[in-house]
């Protein structure tokens, strides 16, 4: 993009050269006019000349809106490229949500269902510890 536009500042400046060339023939011209009658025909050579050269300014200006026509629709294209990038991070991040609330939620279930194994296994080991106590009060 940043060779579009020094190409396009290059054509500008060669252009205001042009400008200036052609506005010192003009003058000069115009002097030569007012001091020679025989200069009048130089005179139209050179304004054909300047014709031409405002022809070429004028079809070098049409390469420059097309060389920006395609300089907006590239950044056309690069808006479209980042909204589907964050289309795409925001579905990301949706399925991320989902994912860790599905994993909370397991391990909410297995706290619960470890919470549960701990209070059977301690029931157990008390009936095991009533149940030696009775054993050694029988042996006694």
């Amino acid at each position: 993009m940043e060779e579009i536009l020094n190409k396009i500042l290059d054509r500008f400046d060669s252009m205001e050269n042009r400008l200036e060339s052609l506005e010192k023939a003009q003058q000069f011209l115009l002097s030569e006019q007012a001091a020679l009658k025989d200069g009048q025909h130089s005179l139209l050579s050179e304004q054909a000349a300047l014709k031409d050269g405002q022809h070429s300014l004028l079809s070098e200006q049409a390469a420059l809106k097309v060389g920006q026509q395609t300089i907006l629709s590239e950044q056309a294209a690069l808006k479209v490229g980042q909204q589907t990038i964050l289309s795409e991070q925001s579905e990301m991040r949706r399925e991320m949500g989902f994912y860790y609330g599905t994993l909370m939620k397991k391990l909410d279930d297995t706290k619960s269902e470890l919470s549960s194994d701990i209070k059977h296994v301690s029931n157990v080991q008390k009936q095991h510890q009533d149940v030696l106590e009775i054993l050694n009060e029988k042996q006694q």
